[in-house]
């Protein structure tokens, strides 16, 4: 963030309230460097157009949020390493929200994702709770990264390069993720997989088209 010179009267101020004050600065902006950087990152998603992914404006815009998303996980990581992974103790819930889109949205960086995630369930574990969605997403996320079955249910593709015949990456053993989902009042698999086909306008029948990616917005549910 940019920060305009203080004048004068409130330098003074700040000299002689002596380091009490400056201390407590270095953190403070989080939340709102958070909330920028998502309203960056949904700003591009909200423009692709998941039936349309081959035309030649919206690969332009594939590489634009490509660029957005290794800016964010730079901007993360930093924040990070100077104040510890946000926790809605200290940040407020909507920065717990925001800190995890942006890891869920750090494919380049599996690593980072990979720390992340383990951060949110020490996060959990230090306030007595158990894993919620959003460690569910990313724990998903890094599994299919790394070709390992996903928990969760959360992530799927098209094997066959059809738009809209999407179906869920390999996972573990159906009921066991189906238990999980129901735990963590996830919907199941079927009416979650109808959910998704309906976020991307996708009809009843799909026509064959190039290979897509899913574009994973804010993840529902």
């Amino acid at each position: 963030m940019h920060h305009a010179f203080l004048p004068a009267a409130l330098l003074a101020a700040g000299l002689f309230l002596g380091g009490a004050a400056h201390a407590a600065e270095p953190c403070g902006d989080v939340a709102a460097s958070l909330a920028t950087m998502v309203s960056a990152d949904q700003a591009i998603r909200n423009r692709l157009d998941f039936l349309d992914q081959a035309s030649p404006a919206q690969q332009k815009l594939f590489g634009h949020m490509a660029l957005v998303d290794r800016t964010n996980t730079e901007r993360l990581k930093a924040i990070v390493a100077r104040c510890g992974w946000p926790v809605k103790e200290k940040f407020g819930q909507q920065a717990v929200g925001d800190a995890w889109l942006l890891a869920q949205h750090s494919d380049h960086d599996v690593a980072f994702q990979k720390r992340a995630l383990m951060l949110i369930e020490e996060a959990a574990v230090a306030r007595g709770e158990g894993v919620d969605r959003n460690f569910a997403y990313l724990y998903d996320r890094v599994a299919a990264a790394e070709q390992r079955p996903q928990r969760y249910g959360t992530q799927l593709f098209s094997p066959s390069g059809v738009a809209c015949a999407l179906e869920f990456r390999p996972m573990e053993d159906r009921a066991q993720v189906e238990a999980r989902r129901a735990a963590l009042k996830l919907p199941p698999l079927d009416a979650y997989r109808r959910l998704v086909l309906d976020m991307y306008h996708c009809k009843a029948e799909a026509q064959p088209a190039p290979p897509v990616v899913v574009i994973d917005k804010a993840a529902p549910g």
